[in-house]
């Protein structure tokens, strides 16, 4: 199976760019709210400083007023009071800027950053703005004396400005770091999905077991439900397909066999000619296809777990038996070569029958595909045995595809063209799956310039 391709984003980066511009705006939303109220709140405090502080000079101003009639003689301007410290969070300033005037709007008191004249504020009780000041009146209750009390307007939108500043950088911050978060959350809880990806990408033809569903969400439970049916409809199927298969080759030795006994009676019967071409042409034709339908009933057995057995046995005996098969024909009674470890046997768990049709499977391949030169079978510790020979090999592509069912170099076998419809490697690739092994190819070997090398790994009994 091939995985997803690496272009294609993750759904958990997905849910969190679905997810972060979204809150990213409610957050800006969220923070001009903040910002509007703590704005308004700052205004409401620095003004009720402004209220505080004027009663508190008025006062001030209306003793000091009381006790020098005269306070333009006692300073060349006007006296000064001092103004109390502010208390408001956030001011940047300690001294406010204040003037006294009398009920004809005359100066008589000043600090000494205030203008020189009267500013132009009604004598009324109230807040006013200038163009730079935001100002408190305050009329004496008694005196016919007057106090304006204000502070700069560029200085309380600087110390709004630095509050709302405050505010907005902790949350930039912030901002990644909760799109780092949903994105942790997401695959954390995304992560059955994965685990399911990965169970499916594991899986093979043969493995069409249901899924696991337990602890997973309600949406992946919908899912692997309707992969688990498709699973058990797809097992059926094949089942049937197997089914099938196996009973059409098994009806079909007898007939094959009769067919095959007449041809030859007539063969020595029939002189030489074009009729005997014929003849032979048509009994040699036959034998493949024999051979196709055997292959057919062994994989049918291969492909069925309980057929199967897990005894104790010699891989160099399956080994020596397929060899003396081989070595009934003269032909390959040289090519042929075996290999056994020295002063040790080699104890493997799995079938015997089995073992030796896989075994007889790969050198068919090999005398098929490399008509000359030697055909090396071999077997090796720990649990090892391996048909080598010297054949024009595969290219990288072509391995993979070659232990797929009707495969045959690579390509779809063709069953009126072909010699062979490519079932060898299928069935030793299955037969390995089912004893818990496996079948690796390699082209060229190693040592060797070119051929393919099949290599059984089995599981070691000691």
């Amino acid at each position: 199976m091939t995985s997803p391709p690496a272009t294609n984003p993750s759904l958990a980066g997905a849910l969190t760019r679905a997810l972060l511009p979204w809150i990213a705006m409610l957050w800006v939303a969220t923070s001009a709210a903040v910002g509007w109220y703590m704005q308004h709140e700052l205004t409401e405090q620095l003004d009720a400083g402004l209220l505080e502080s004027a009663e508190r000079l008025l006062d001030l101003a209306a003793h000091d007023a009381r006790n020098h009639q005269h306070p333009s003689e006692r300073d060349g301007t006007l006296y000064r009071l001092e103004v109390p410290h502010s208390n408001i969070s956030g001011a940047l300033h300690d001294v406010l800027l204040y003037q006294v005037v009398n009920d004809r709007n005359e100066l008589l008191l000043r600090s000494s950053d205030a203008p020189l004249t009267p500013l132009p504020l009604p004598l009324t009780t109230g807040f006013s703005n200038t163009a730079s000041l935001r100002t408190y009146t305050l009329a004496h209750p008694s005196l016919p004396m007057v106090i304006h009390v204000g502070d700069s307007l560029k200085h309380r939108s600087a110390t709004r400005t630095e509050t709302l500043v405050r505010l907005l950088v902790p949350l930039l911050v912030i901002l990644p770091l909760l799109g780092l978060l949903i994105r942790t959350v997401t695959q954390r809880v995304l992560a059955p999905a994965g685990k399911l990806a990965a169970e499916l990408q594991q899986r093979d033809g043969n493995h069409l077991a249901p899924l696991p569903g337990a602890g997973l969400p309600r949406e992946l439970q919908t899912i692997v439900d309707s992969a688990n049916h498709l699973l058990h409809r797809l097992s059926d199927a094949l089942d049937t397909e197997r089914a099938l298969a196996a009973n059409a080759a098994h009806e079909l030795r007898t007939p094959l066999a009769a067919v095959r006994l007449n041809l030859q009676t007539a063969l020595g019967h029939v002189p030489t000619g074009a009729a005997h071409t014929d003849i032979q042409s048509a009994l040699q034709s036959l034998e493949r296809l024999n051979r196709r339908n055997e292959k057919l009933l062994q994989l049918s057995r291969a492909e069925s777990a309980a057929a199967l057995a897990q005894d104790r046995i010699n891989l160099g005996q399956v080994a020596a038996a397929v060899a003396q098969e081989f070595w009934s024909d003269g032909a390959l009674l040289q090519r042929l070569q075996l290999v056994l470890p020295e002063n040790d046997d080699v104890w493997v768990r799995g079938d015997f029958d089995a073992l030796a049709i896989a075994l007889r499977n790969l050198i068919e391949n090999a005398v098929r595909y490399a008509p000359h030169g030697p055909i090396v079978l071999e077997v090796a510790l720990p649990a090892t045995c391996s048909v080598r020979d010297c054949g024009p090999g595969l290219a990288t592509g072509q391995i993979g595809q070659l232990q797929r069912r009707h495969q045959r170099n690579g390509h779809k076998a063709d069953a009126l063209h072909q010699s062979g419809y490519g079932l060898g490697l299928s069935i030793v690739t299955t037969i390995m799956e089912r004893q818990g092994g496996s079948c690796v190819l390699q082209s060229p070997p190693p040592g060797h310039p070119t051929g393919l090398q099949a290599s059984l790994h089995l599981r070691p009994d000691r």
